[in-house]
């Protein structure tokens, strides 16, 4: 994580008064050189306690060292001295963040944008923090805002977290969980084609089968040919023995795959995929007492799968 100090000039965004004893220590701070940086600001305070210039700035020389209560130490002692300082609400509210009190945190990174509240880094570490509090929709208003002041496609960096969280939750079993992560993907982005391929998945498993078939369907117009999504789509059709759509979605795996299968540079993956649809039409095949076609399948896949493993 890139805290304040690595991102901003904390020197300037303080006051800009330039002490050549401060510049010094700022200058060591930049550089990495933290016990040198902490002896100049040590030196400063000796014979000006109040400095609040040199409070904050031996407060982060302390984080940097990840002596966290010296640095909450410093930064108590700046908020007493200026009790509207930004810097010091957000070196309080970054060294409670790494001592996983975020709802200490959380209050002073309020009290920071209350001051500016236009602070990027304060909006991206408050987003965090509602993010870890699963307040999904305060989370999503900072992260909307703070990308309206950069290019770093932060709504993107937040929909591809609560797809992490989403899978997660499923792999779990977690499905209740898994649902509310899809569903807030979908209502930032109604045609995330991942977050309702999934969230079929997930209605399927908590047994709501027409809301699994209309996010599969919808996932489909969006890219007729994911393959993920036609697999599990076949799938489901063959537990619902709708045979003919079911092995309609398989061939058609099998068709995007057909011409690069024995090329070397082709994943494993794929080929698994490949193998797998073979089966599931195998197993219609069977179901419907069609033997010599099961056999056929099934020596296909057979086939496949001795490559696979010679590679």
């Amino acid at each position: 994580m890139i805290f304040y100090i690595d991102k901003y000039n904390i020197f300037n965004s303080i006051n800009n008064v330039h002490e050549v004893e401060i510049s010094l220590g700022f200058s060591y701070l930049n550089l990495g050189l933290y016990v040198d940086s902490l002896e100049q600001f040590n030196c400063i305070l000796e014979i000006s306690s109040n400095n609040l210039i040199a409070l904050v700035l031996r407060g982060i020389t302390y984080f940097k060292l990840e002596k966290y209560e010296n640095a909450l130490a410093d930064a108590n002692r700046a908020l007493e001295i200026n009790t509207t300082s930004s810097s010091s609400f957000i070196l309080r509210g970054e060294t409670y963040f790494m001592l996983e009190k975020y709802n200490e945190a959380l209050m002073d990174l309020n009290k920071s944008l209350e001051i500016d509240s236009n602070n990027t880094y304060v909006l991206a570490l408050r987003g965090e923090i509602y993010l870890k509090f699963q307040q999904y929709g305060k989370a999503f208003l900072d992260l909307k805002i703070l990308s309206e002041f950069n290019t770093n496609n932060t709504l993107q960096k937040f929909i591809n977290t609560l797809l992490f969280q989403g899978e997660s939750h499923y792999s779990l079993e977690q499905y209740s969980k898994a649902l509310l992560h899809y569903n807030k993907v979908l209502e930032i982005d109604p045609y995330n084609l991942t977050a309702l391929s999934f969230r079929g998945k997930v209605y399927y498993s908590l047994g709501r089968y027409y809301n699994a078939f209309l996010n599969l369907n919808e996932a489909l117009e969006i890219n007729p040919f994911d393959v993920a999504t036609l697999l599990y789509r076949g799938e489901v059709y063959l537990k619902h023995g709708h045979y003919d759509k079911a092995f309609a979605d398989l061939e058609k795996v099998l068709e995007l795959y057909a011409k690069d299968l024995y090329n070397p540079g082709m994943s494993l993956e794929i080929k698994s995929n490949y193998v797998n649809a073979l089966t599931l039409q195998a197993k219609i095949c069977f179901n419907l007492q069609q033997y010599e076609e099961t056999i056929h399948f099934l020596n296909k896949a057979l086939e496949i799968n001795s490559k696979i493993q010679l590679y």
